[in-house]
């Protein structure tokens, strides 16, 4: 199965098991109606009323997530379709039941918590609008149907906590809610913090293993072509040496530079070691690379970065193509070992891997 299916499969199964909790209490609910029914608050049709309402809001939300329709929305997840709908059951509840509207504000907070988790602040502003407006509407209607027989002071206080502890929590979960979105923020900055080298703003050794690996696999399941690049700085230890640290440094910042503008968008790049980076190109040929690992060579050798002219930086370059069922370790092999063979070459060079089962001599390149 494609990652990307694989990955919207995931993501659909995780909506489904948040429904499915978010519909936990819809059933207590409906378990307080019932006590609600013992008690002689409220009739056994009215509960039965609301409970048949329960049911067909919940089937019908459930039957929009299995069958995918979920997914023609914005939000997939369909928070503010399912707390707009919950407010509205709310609604109905006040309605139906004339000694329950003491119930109004402990659903709203059950709400409010729901739709915290995933709304932004904008939206739960305008949630707490819909609770006012429907709220409203029920507490027009309850007059209507129940007139005379409702205590207006005791209507009038459950109004005012249904007004000022819905804001509240509109409030509240408007600030939680910005607080998450800078969580957010913080571990989207410590994730690349722990996948990228600080010195080049390249992937680091375990993230471009990690994607090398990720991309044989690939290979493994659905065939293609792979190659991968090591590239070394030809005499960076005489750099650091004569230059200081400090333009060592530079030196590799600027050639990690130029690396990443020769590559596609698809190609990978990570420091592999000191002054080692390693290229990963998924679907190139070996022809391919070798013209990618050729344009970087050249790239770096035309760079001006050192006081003296006549000092160039140069890179040598190993290039090997990923063989059938070929693993990790002999593949990574083959390709630092055709960088060894372009630095025992005369260095500013590409040098090919030879195959597991060599037929010829795969040969050195020089540059012209």
């Amino acid at each position: 199965m494609p990652e990307r299916i694989k990955s919207q499969s995931s993501r659909q199964a995780l909506r489904l098991k948040r429904f499915v909790i978010a519909s936990s209490t819809y059933a207590l609910g409906l378990l307080i109606m019932a006590l609600c029914g013992v008690l002689g608050l409220i009739s056994t049709d009215q509960v039965l009323l609301i409970g048949l309402a329960f049911l067909v809001v919940n089937v019908g939300l459930f039957a929009m997530f299995r069958s995918g329709v979920n997914l023609r929305f914005a939000d997939p997840s369909m928070t503010r379709l399912q707390v707009c709908v919950a407010i509205t059951m709310v609604a109905l509840v006040l309605v139906v039941g004339e000694r329950i509207h003491f119930l109004a504000v402990p659903f709203y907070s059950a709400i409010f918590v729901f739709a915290m988790l995933r709304l932004t602040p904008g939206a739960l502003v305008g949630v707490e609008l819909y609770v006012l407006a429907t709220y409203a509407l029920a507490l027009a209607i309850r007059y209507w149907r129940f007139a005379g027989l409702l205590d207006s002071r005791n209507e009038a206080i459950e109004a005012v906590l249904v007004v000022f502890s819905s804001a509240w929590y509109a409030l509240a979960a408007g600030y939680i809610g910005t607080l998450r979105a800078r969580l957010r923020e913080s571990v989207k900055t410590i994730e690349q913090l722990a996948i990228r080298d600080a010195l080049t703003d390249t992937w680091n050794r375990r993230h471009i293993d990690a994607l090398l690996r990720a991309e044989l696999q690939r290979k493994t399941r659905i065939g293609g072509a792979l190659c991968a690049c090591l590239v070394d700085l030809d005499h960076f230890k005489s750099i650091n040496d004569r230059f200081g640290h400090l333009v060592g440094d530079a030196v590799l910042r600027r050639v990690a530079q130029t690396l990443k503008t020769e590559l596609r968008l698809i190609d990978q790049l990570g420091r592999f070691g000191g002054e080692e980076f390693l290229v990963v190109l998924p679907g190139a040929s070996l022809d391919d690379a070798r013209a990618c690992a050729e344009r970087l060579r050249g790239s770096v050798a035309d760079l001006t970065m050192l006081v003296d002219a006549d000092d160039r930086v140069t890179v040598s370059i190993g290039i090997a193509e990923c063989e059938a069922a070929e693993d990790y370790e002999p593949f990574l092999a083959r390709v630092d070992a055709a960088l060894y063979r372009a630095k025992r070459a005369g260095r500013n060079r590409v040098a090919i891997a030879a195959p597991r089962r060599p037929a010829i001599d795969p040969g050195v390149s020089a540059p012209a």
